[in-house]
């Protein structure tokens, strides 16, 4: 190991050590440290998910979507050696502490959703729970005026440490990571302000392994108050190892890979889905079948278009519905359904995803969850190799048995795929990785309660004058 590899985790700790701290005043060199490990942290487990094989791919898939993204990656790969690049990241982590909007209330629980899977997740827990008074950290691009203030109070040294640790991590990372890094390091110093500045009981999230869901974690425990995940999909591996006092997660496989990944979870509940639960045809599936194919946000394009035309192709298909990710990434994908000029091909309207389950009799996709709500609501589901930039059968559905594999010459044979679904060992893979034996109201009920006493501790244990952060 060369001596720059030895001394980076001294010098991150170093570089970390003040950022957003500024508003606590003087303290020991001993909280200091605690301070910076606890970032550090975090940054180690947001370059170690980046590594991962979806990440990069679709990092370098958004920069090939769009011009201007793809002249910035030039640029800044021609500015390396110089001090540009670490002035972008940080600029990109400004940013990201200006856009949180702190909420109306200053106290009671806290919740923050980023994206409209997350929002999804955890927007129901404030009506069954109104007592605990809650709050939405909300994200806009116009800062307000609470904002700049909080800026102002933690500027000067804190901010051209950043500019170091952006230099230093250029080194070694392509720049999306160090950017990533600017944006987590934006976050927390804006979450923690809010903390300190409030007294909250509770902290609600449904992401991880990304800047603001990693941030909003490290905040939340640096401030001693417990943190809630209610996840709304599959992880996908490496996961950020981060600590939550109950977690609320898809299946026993993703409770298997939390654990395994090292996350810290206190309590687990798995999402129940007997509502949904509907078992497969028993008998011939129909001569005119609808096929949804259910999109990840990157898609790979050449892909999909083989497996449109291979479905419109065959005689027995009269329909195909195509469901983008609410991220999807493509930007040429209704320009591309609108030049096939065919009526049999349309792109869903939105909405639940269920609804479009039920209007499909087959369901294609590849490294999706909805893969798992497809089989869950009785429809024969196929994952497609190659439809998306995650590794080949990223979550195992296919490994441990939960899903038909469709070949790589896209072979498409109906009555194949229902008898793998009525193999006699296919349920105990169906429970694997959906709980069809509780419905939800049940378990959000059992996780309400666990949340009321989390921020009933809390309060026991809380110090009379405000957070000890």
């Amino acid at each position: 190991m060369s001596a720059e590899s030895r001394s980076e985790p001294t010098i991150l700790r170093s570089n970390m050590r003040d950022t957003g701290e500024a508003s606590a005043g003087v303290e020991d060199a001993g909280a200091g440290v605690e301070r910076a490990w606890l970032l550090c942290r975090g940054v180690k487990s947001l370059l170690r998910c980046d590594e991962a094989e979806v990440v990069e791919g679709i990092a370098r898939y958004v920069i090939s979507q769009h011009d201007s993204l793809r002249a910035g990656s030039e640029w800044v790969e021609r500015k390396r050696e110089t001090k540009a690049p670490a002035v972008v990241a940080l600029l990109g982590g400004l940013t990201r502490f200006l856009e949180v909007r702190r909420g109306g209330r200053r106290g009671g629980a806290v919740w923050v959703a980023r994206l409209g899977n997350e929002r999804r997740a955890v927007q129901t827990l404030p009506r069954l729970l109104p007592e605990l008074g809650w709050t939405e950290l909300k994200f806009r691009r116009r800062p307000d005026a609470a904002a700049l203030f909080a800026l102002a109070r933690s500027a000067g040294r804190n901010w051209r440490r950043m500019l170091s640790l952006a230099r230093l991590l250029h080194r070694r990372y392509e720049f999306f990571k160090v950017l990533r890094v600017a944006e987590l390091v934006g976050y927390y110093a804006r979450y923690l302000d809010i903390f300190r500045r409030g007294r909250f009981r509770l902290a609600v999230m449904s992401s991880h392994s990304n800047p603001h869901g990693i941030a909003f974690n490290l905040a939340a425990r640096k401030c001693g108050v417990p943190v809630v995940l209610i996840t709304h999909g599959m992880p996908v591996r490496p996961v950020a190892r981060l600590s939550y006092d109950l977690a609320v997660v898809h299946c026993e496989a993703a409770r298997q890979t939390y654990l395994d990944e090292g996350c810290r979870m206190h309590r687990v509940l798995i999402h129940g889905r007997r509502e949904h639960y509907a078992p497969m045809p028993a008998g011939p599936l129909p001569a005119g079948l609808s096929v949804g194919i259910f999109l990840c946000k990157d898609v790979r394009e050449e892909r999909l278009r083989a497996v449109v035309e291979r479905l419109t192709s065959d005689p027995r298909v009269s329909r195909v519905l195509v469901r983008p990710h609410p991220k999807n990434l493509w930007v040429g994908l209704d320009a591309w359904i609108a030049s096939l000029n065919d009526e049999r091909v349309r792109r869903c309207a939105g909405g639940p995803v269920f609804r479009d389950i039920e209007a499909s009799d087959i369901v294609l996709g590849g490294n999706s969850s909805v893969l798992v709500d497809a089989v869950t609501a009785g429809r024969p589901a196929a994952y497609v190799p190659g439809l998306d930039y995650g590794s080949h059968d990223l979550h195992a559905f296919v490994a441990r048995g939960l899903i038909y594999p469709m070949d790589d010459r896209l072979g498409f044979d109906p009555d194949a795929m229902l008898r793998f679904y009525h193999r006699p060992d296919w349920p105990a893979a169906l429970r694997l990785f959906a709980n069809v034996d509780e419905d939800e109201a049940s378990v959000a009920a059992r996780a309400a309660a666990v949340m009321r006493e989390l921020a009933a501790l809390h309060d026991r244990a809380a110090k009379p004058d405000g957070p000890a952060c």
